[in-house]
């Protein structure tokens, strides 16, 4: 009888073992999926550090060029307007190699105020972590809810800006094209801008402005949020060796 108790505790000791070392191993693969994963997120946000530091950049200098032009705006003409552009650039081409290149030289036409500049972070692998289910995997409940905001909340408010600036851009741009059909005669965006500028163009400018002001501050503390999460991740998940 002892035998067999003996040999039944063996058995159930073994079994009980194996359960233990299994669930340890599976355990630990989803401990450095979750890590995996994790990190790559945090590659994707500093990705968007660097989009959005070039963006508050281009943005910085769209409100520059407006202010200038807001405060000489009975003598500034389109071609000074376009030489303050081509020392704080902002209009720009995507070329080959996936790098910005900015295009300074003066053009006959109303792009340095209708520019709007979109805003394009990219959220791809946060998607597939909130689809998953990885995202809530993520203990720390401060690092979920401030990877919940940049991407959702503050991203939002920065996009909403964004749009803003886009309706006024197209306001400007009714406003030449209205202007150029009051003639019976070709007429250069040059010339109404130097010599048929009115009020109501003026508006339109100092709202870019305030919206452009407004803009730079969201960015601002979207970006500090940006960093705020990538430090908690470099705190709390490391890459893993080998």
């Amino acid at each position: 009888m002892k035998k067999y108790l003996a040999e039944g505790i063996v058995i159930f000791t073994s079994i009980f073992a194996s359960f233990s070392v299994e669930n340890f191993r599976q355990n630990s693969i989803e401990k450095e999926e979750l890590n995996d994963a994790v990190i790559t997120l945090g590659d994707e946000i500093i990705s968007n550090i660097d989009f959005t530091k070039e963006h508050l950049k281009q943005v910085r200098n769209m409100l520059y060029l407006t202010e200038q032009v807001v405060n000489d705006f009975n003598t500034i003409t389109l071609k000074e307007a376009y030489q303050i552009h081509t020392e704080n650039p902002y209009i720009f081409s995507i070329i080959e190699n996936g790098e910005i290149e900015y295009n300074t030289r003066y053009q006959d036409n109303y792009f340095v105020f209708g520019w709007w500049n979109a805003w394009e972070p990219v959220d791809i692998f946060f998607q597939s972590m909130l689809y998953s289910g990885k995202l809530l995997e993520i203990k720390n409940k401060k690092l979920r809810n401030e990877i919940e905001s940049i991407y959702t909340k503050q991203e939002e408010r920065v996009s909403g800006m964004a749009g803003i600036t886009k309706d006024i851009s197209q306001d400007i741009t009714v406003w030449f094209e209205s202007e150029k059909n009051n003639f019976d005669y070709d007429i250069t965006h040059s010339e109404i801008f130097d010599n048929h500028k009115n009020q109501k163009l003026k508006n339109l400018l100092k709202r870019r402005e305030s919206n452009l002001s407004g803009r730079i501050n969201d960015l601002n503390n979207y970006l500090q949020a940006l960093n705020n999460v990538v430090l908690l991740i470099s705190t709390e998940y490391k890459k893993l060796e080998g």
